[in-house]
């Protein structure tokens, strides 16, 4: 089961993501990130202290956020990865997009 929490923190949006953001769950991560996308005033960051496991469904709803972010000329940034989502977006192309922040 995947949970996220949206706050703002520093004049960011920041999306904490719990849980595995797999193919099963990334029909409702879309639509509880989508105040993300209401917003073109901020940077977003990704916290992914709790993020256990990421599929490519999840790869394609972090590519949306980052697009929505360079569109705005605002940073998108992924902080607290661990080793195995890191891969992922490494492998991905990911960390060329956001920048990693800890």
């Amino acid at each position: 089961m995947m949970k996220i929490d949206i706050t703002e923190q520093d004049g960011r949006l920041v999306a904490a993501l719990c849980g595995d953001l797999d193919n099963t769950a990334s029909r409702e991560a879309e639509k509880a990130l989508a105040p993300l996308f209401e917003r073109d005033d901020c940077d977003i960051l990704i916290d992914c202290s709790e993020l256990d496991y990421i599929s490519s469904s999840g790869l394609r709803i972090l590519l949306n956020i980052y697009k929505h972010v360079r569109k705005t000329g605002h940073k998108a940034l992924v902080s607290h990865v661990d080793e195995d989502v890191e891969e992922v977006l490494r492998l991905g192309g990911f960390l060329q997009l956001f920048e990693k922040e800890d």
